[in-house]
């Protein structure tokens, strides 16, 4: 029985092959951006392909929704495994990216030991809260123009604890960037660098054009009308009541 010329194009496309990804394990230089990749909501807005002189990392199992050029597991990478992503051994040594780890694991091809005493040698500081912590400091030290976060949401809804803590954490590597002239880019629906149901200006209000988007401040007075009244024009009297 002959083939025809549809099912031998078939053929040819099942043994066709990918040619398997080969990843830096070195530091790239001279990055546009570096994007911080985490499991929340947002990561739905990161772009699926990387843009030009520019590396996405991740955190655990983010290599099944992205194409990381770096994945970190900050915590005991079997205890990671155990916990939720059984397979994150296996599929990351399929993969061949870099996975970089606190300590060093036999069983991960490319593993790298977190630079932890680099880290601190350059900041000053060991304040590491979070995998996405890790993730920032360690990409501030390559000296990109821009980090994106997506993915990196600290929902309000979260807990207590998760919030007052994680929360600031990521915002204090947010302001090292900042005052490294590292511009950063947060994603919509992220609540870093915000405060539930408030503004951004503390005692003033704010008010935005709807053409331009142009922001006006005022300071906020608690008088009707607006002006700020002189204390000393007033004499504080001590009310009597019967309670």
């Amino acid at each position: 029985m002959k083939e025809t010329k549809n099912e031998v194009k078939k053929e040819i496309k099942k043994d066709k092959k990918e040619p398997k990804r080969e990843y830096n394990m070195k530091f790239a230089k001279d990055l546009d951006s570096i994007y911080i990749l985490g499991r929340g909501q947002s990561l739905g807005y990161s772009p699926v392909k990387k843009p030009d002189k520019s590396e996405f990392w991740g955190c655990n199992n983010i290599y099944k929704a992205r194409d990381v050029d770096r994945l970190f597991v900050m915590r005991d990478v079997y205890i990671t495994q155990f916990n939720r992503q059984a397979e994150i051994i296996k599929e990351a040594n399929e993969k061949g990216f870099p996975v970089y780890t606190l300590g060093k694991y036999d069983d991960l091809k490319n593993n790298i030991q977190y630079p932890m005493q680099e880290v601190i040698k350059e900041f000053g500081i060991a304040y590491f809260l979070t995998n996405p912590s890790y993730m920032l400091a360690l990409a501030i030290m390559q000296k990109p123009k821009n980090l994106y976060l997506f993915g990196i949401d600290m929902d309000f809804g979260t807990a207590k604890e998760y919030m007052q803590n994680e929360k600031g954490n990521v915002e204090y590597w947010l302001g090292q960037a900042t005052g490294r002239g590292i511009k950063y880019h947060l994603s919509r629906g992220c609540s870093l660098m915000k405060r539930k149901g408030r503004n951004n200006y503390y005692g003033m209000i704010v008010t935005t054009e709807k053409d331009t988007n142009l922001v006006h401040l005022q300071p906020e007075y608690s008088w009707p009308n607006k002006n700020p009244k002189s204390a000393l024009k007033y004499k504080i009297i001590k009310a009597q009541h019967n309670l």
